[in-house]
């Protein structure tokens, strides 16, 4: 009975730690929330199961998963041929759309408003410096699917980490 509860245990612990890294999507730092919780987890098991090194390499990986955010999606925008006023419109315009929509609908509208002031931001600096309507929604177009795609690269990153932890606990299961 002991060992079935552990594996219950286990599984909801994991089942946690996902939904700790969707937390991400609505602007959360659900990989650092799910980094913490492993860190619990390894002071609990007195860093037998993931040791104190192993959680510094999933901070590590987190920290290139917020640099990864900040600037996959600007890159992104820049190879599609953004100029430097619609990179700037892009990052402003996400900042601004993220800060309010936490304001408007908290969690979701982080998010929704994030994406849409990325894209607003790069149409209108796009637009008021160049005054080509097809160019400008291009742009915010690719500062859209760059920030969503930055997103999801953050997410990717978050899960290695709790892919890690599992692969810790295996491993010393296995000893």
């Amino acid at each position: 009975m002991e060992s079935v509860l552990q594996h219950l245990g286990l599984v909801a612990f994991y089942c946690a730690l996902f939904l700790m890294n969707v937390l991400i999507f609505v602007g959360l730092p659900g990989g650092w929330i799910a980094l913490a919780a492993i860190s619990l987890y390894a002071f609990a098991t007195r860093f037998t199961t993931v040791g104190w090194q192993m959680i510094l390499v999933m901070a590590g990986i987190a920290i290139v998963g917020e640099i990864a955010e900040s600037l996959l999606g600007l890159v992104y925008v820049a190879r599609k041929g953004a100029t430097k006023w619609g990179l700037l419109g892009a990052f402003a315009g996400g900042v601004a759309g993220a800060i309010l929509g936490t304001a408007i609908v908290p969690l979701a509208g982080s998010i929704v408003f994030g994406l849409a002031g990325a894209f607003g931001g790069a149409v209108f600096c796009e637009y008021l410096f160049y005054r080509s309507l097809d160019k400008a929604l291009r742009t915010g177009f690719f500062a859209f699917i760059g920030k969503l795609g930055a997103m999801f690269v953050k997410f990717a990153l978050g899960l290695l980490i709790v892919g890690l932890c599992d692969l810790m606990r295996a491993a010393r299961d296995a000893t």
